[in-house]
């Protein structure tokens, strides 16, 4: 990678600048990060009903409080807690990670890192930005780094990311390195994941860990969480690391109905919907005073098997083979997305390094009846779990609907993201789960797409799946260095697992969607939908 400090410098000069010749309007993009420039979706809107508003330069007014309704519920500050998307959006704009995706791009780049190399397959070196300061007024150097990695290392949702590592070497106070137990040519990917943000070493020695945990280098402070209802956070004044936002404060409060999202962003109380209903949108788009923001996605959706359950004919794999036969997955994206989604015949996503584009399992109809009646599973009833977000909902009244063609009764049971979650990375031998309805959001890398939800030590294996084969396949193609060879390496994993084993039926990756009022600026939809909002605005008209 090459150094940004020369680039981050003249940006600093360009800005002093325009700050003295008194240009007006605020920037979107942190000044000292390598993915900076990103420029993504925007939106916004009135939070509740309040006439927020705030002086910028020049004649420029920008909204104090930006209020962003979302679908699930948001449950910890603590990154490493959990994997969830929601948490995370709120965690991105508090904390920062050693690399991250840029979202003009796509490419993995510096975010508390100034560029890194790799001096082998197993041995990575990293040096960090110069003077990024913590919310406590700390600075961040390699000791923080290490501490963190250190608590990744016992937590369930993180130690898989650790136990590649067989030596962290502090060079000096800026610069690490790290020794891995085998090569992994993606490392730098690794140190992208969201649950490994990094957390300040001397908060945890001086601050009780509720109060520690939320010291970030990020451009908001946490404020204040109520559980079930919202988490808001304040602009971080002192930020060395990017430019104080134009908006003073960022709620983000919690909506479960689609269409009480709708109905508070129409009446001025939010800002931003997240997920808006399918049926909504051309309402977004034909109204003067809101828009909706899209862009592709990459998330798969899809049907899931508990392999561990000891009394369920899911363990079958000529039943997963049926239901996957079955599945009429353009009627689901339908009825599940209106039709704003691409039905996927890998359980891989399109966009992601080394896809190969496999013919799946196609829908068959009278295959399915075939391989039901010879597995015996006509007749039987079967329970599904999934959340109860609106389009996930839509998904299993859908395949409930679609199974019940063959003789199968699916009984439904919703629930909130987070205890779906809990259940599903409980013990699948006692858990009771025998269907899921989940999704899986990789990110750029393949290692990641295959080796937290497939691989036996993965902290999103929902479905157990414990297959030493798959486990080295996986662990190989990671630290293969022959691109030709790599790829091959991907195409079969995708075979198998899409088209014999079978622990998923892939559905489909849907567009993402937010609605927004106009007039905002600043918001980046994620295709990993770890949307971010670090820099989101909004300008007031008189």
């Amino acid at each position: 990678m090459k150094h940004t400090k020369i680039i981050a410098l003249l940006l600093c000069i360009v800005m002093a600048a325009a700050t003295l010749l008194g240009c007006t309007g605020g920037t979107d993009t942190p000044v000292t990060t390598p993915d900076a420039g990103q420029q993504g979706s925007t939106q916004t809107n009135a939070p509740d009903g309040g006439s927020t508003e705030q002086p910028s330069t020049g004649d420029v007014k920008y909204k104090e409080e930006i209020v962003i309704a979302m679908a699930d519920e948001f449950t910890t500050i603590d990154p490493m807690e959990t994997t969830a998307e929601t948490n995370q959006i709120v965690q991105d704009c508090t904390h920062d990670l050693l690399t991250d995706t840029n979202l003009t791009t796509m490419q993995n780049e510096g975010e508390l890192v100034d560029h890194w190399e790799m001096l082998a397959p197993d041995h990575w070196r990293f040096v960090l930005k110069e003077n990024v300061t913590f919310h406590d007024g700390t600075i961040l150097n390699v000791d923080d780094v290490e501490f963190t990695f250190q608590r990744a290392a016992e937590k369930s949702t993180t130690a898989n990311y650790m136990a590649k590592i067989s030596e962290f070497i502090k060079v000096d106070d800026l610069t690490f390195e790290v020794k891995l137990l085998a090569g992994d040519v993606d490392f730098n990917y690794t140190m992208a994941a969201n649950s490994l943000a990094i957390l300040s070493k001397e908060a945890f020695e001086t601050m009780p860990e509720e109060d520690a945990i939320k010291i970030g280098t990020g451009p908001w402070v946490f404020e204040e969480f109520v559980s079930g209802d919202y988490v808001s956070l304040v602009r971080f004044e002192g930020s060395t690391l990017y430019p104080v936002p134009n908006t003073k404060r960022l709620v983000f409060r919690m909506i479960p109905e689609a269409s009480a999202r709708m109905i508070a962003l129409e009446n001025g109380e939010v800002d931003v919907i997240m997920t808006p209903n399918a049926t909504d949108y051309s309402r977004l788009t034909e109204s003067d005073d809101l828009q909706l923001i899209t862009e592709t996605g990459r998330t798969q959706n899809f049907v899931g098997f508990n392999l561990q359950n000891p009394d369920c004919i899911v363990t079958d794999p000529v039943f997963r083979q049926a239901v996957a036969y079955g599945i009429d997955k353009d009627e689901m994206v339908i009825a599940a997305w209106d039709g704003y989604a691409q039905v996927s015949t890998s359980m891989m996503c399109r966009d992601m390094g080394y896809y190969a584009d496999i013919e799946g399992i196609p829908y068959d109809p009278e295959k399915a009846q075939q391989l039901f009646d010879q597995c015996g599973a006509t007749g039987k009833t079967l329970h599904l779990v999934t959340s109860d977000a609106a389009h996930r909902t839509k998904m299993a009244e859908n395949f409930q609907a679609q199974m019940q063609k063959y003789g199968i009764t699916i009984t439904v049971e919703f629930m909130q993201n987070s205890a779906l979650t809990e259940l599903n990375t409980s013990d699948g031998t006692t858990s009771g789960v025998e269907l899921y309805i989940a999704s899986w959001t990789p990110g750029k890398n393949a290692d990641y797409m295959f080796r937290n939800p497939l691989h036996s030590t993965g902290g999103r294996n929902y479905s157990h799946l414990m297959d030493p084969e798959i486990d080295a396949l996986i662990d190989a193609a990671v630290a293969e260095t022959d691109t030709t060879k790599r790829a091959e390496m991907y195409k079969e994993l995708q075979e198998r697992i899409t088209c014999e084993i079978i622990p998923w039926v892939p559905i489909a990756q849907p567009t993402l969607t937010l609605g927004a009022a106009k007039g905002v600026t600043g918001a980046l939809l994620h295709p990993g939908l770890v949307h971010q909002f670090k820099m989101i605005e909004r300008v007031i008209e008189d």
